[in-house]
């Protein structure tokens, strides 16, 4: 009998030592997020009109998006899948503490504190790890650039042509990828676990 049992355990833990070599096999080894560059630092306002600095977002990884609330076509679905990344960090657990979400208006003109207010609540933000920030038109605009994101106003109807991209900065303020907000194939849980690898360097 005790024979028969230990054959049986044994033949437990070498089915589970198959199956997580088969897992990892198929999953594939975790790919390393290099760097790109530096980011730069900046100084905007939230919603309520506070400061807040690249440096007040130290130690968490984040993904930093431009837009404009009045975005005819692209901002909105963007935002939207921001929304889902929020969701899938927040269960598991390190939204808020270990990464963020960085949404930057280049339109401060329309996009008053009071209008975004209205925006982002279609989108049930958290807060305390989803900053809405605003500034200087010409100031943001040229912060866009500097992210390597490229912003045009339309004289005509003051809406604006952009690169539709966010970029993943890590905890200690480098880039280390970007994703493309046009991307109707967008991987949600990839993206949510690049932040979480990138939060453990920090």
């Amino acid at each position: 009998m005790q024979k028969t049992g230990f054959k049986i355990v044994v033949m437990v833990l070498l089915v589970g030592l198959i199956a997580t070599l088969a897992y990892i096999l198929v999953k594939g080894p975790e790919k390393k997020i290099g760097v790109l560059k530096k980011a730069p630092d900046f100084t905007l306002e939230n919603l309520d009109g506070k400061t807040v600095t690249l440096a007040d977002t130290a130690g968490k990884a984040k993904l930093v998006y431009f837009y404009f609330s009045y975005c005819p076509d692209v901002c909105p679905p963007t935002t939207y899948n921001l929304s889902k990344i929020q969701d899938a960090l927040v269960k598991k657990g390190v939204f808020g503490t270990k990464t963020a979400l960085l949404s930057i208006t280049f339109d401060p003109t329309r996009d008053t504190p009071e209008r975004l207010k209205e925006f982002s609540s279609r989108f049930h933000p958290d807060y305390k790890g989803w900053y809405f920030l605003r500034g200087d038109e010409a100031y943001t605009a040229d912060l866009a650039k500097k992210f390597d994101v490229l912003v045009a106003r339309d004289p005509k109807t003051g809406n604006f042509t952009h690169t539709n991209l966010f970029l993943l900065v890590d905890g200690k303020g480098d880039v280390r990828t970007y994703y493309s907000g046009n991307d109707e194939n967008i991987d949600i849980e990839r993206i949510a676990n690049d932040l979480i690898q990138v939060s453990k360097e920090s």
